[in-house]
């Protein structure tokens, strides 16, 4: 008989084989079970760093509704509040009506005009039709009563959703202000 026979016949080997194979099948099932986990995280469905073309889709046309809807004349306070209504949804109509409503009874009277201007833009999260962004963005604020122009800075954070084909706002966080 060969040497091999001998090997088989020794009666721990089998016993040993099988509970490597055991382990071995824990291993891979755990590894497999960890995989999953880290494919199926938050950030692992984030597409904000993958997919370019919709990151700038996104980033644009919510520059796009910053600008419009903060940004006002006194002559014409409604035409902004209009534009806000069809592009903000949700949580943040509330939001932007509590924001204008002061707007709408100081501007008239100061003759105020303010510009914002998107500055840049940072896309934290975009997953499906969901995103957040982080905005920075310069406002500068005229009281042509007094012939006054203030510049400042702001950043806030926005929610957008995807509907119908285009981007709207639907929550604003201003970082407690």
């Amino acid at each position: 008989m060969t040497k091999l026979g001998t090997v088989w016949r020794h009666p721990r080997l089998p016993a040993a084989l099988a509970v490597l194979t055991i382990i071995l099948g824990c291993v891979a099932a755990w590894s497999a079970r960890q995989a999953h986990t880290l494919n199926d995280s938050a950030s692992a469905r984030n597409t904000a760093l993958t997919d370019t073309a919709r990151t700038s889709e996104l980033k644009g046309q919510v520059t796009d509704i910053i600008n419009t809807v903060f940004s006002y004349n006194y002559t014409d306070v409604g035409k902004t509040e209009r534009a806000a209504q069809t592009l903000l949804t949700g949580k943040a109509v509330k939001q932007y009506n509590e924001m204008i409503a002061l707007v709408r009874k100081q501007a008239p009277e100061q003759r105020l005009i303010l510009t914002t201007t998107v500055t840049d833009s940072g896309v934290r999260m975009l997953t499906g039709d969901r995103a957040r962004l982080l905005i920075f963005a310069d406002q500068r604020s005229t009281r042509t009563d007094k012939d006054q122009t203030a510049y400042s800075a702001t950043m806030f954070s926005v929610g957008a959703v995807h509907r119908n084909g285009r981007w709207q706002i639907e929550n604003i966080d201003t970082f407690g202000r």
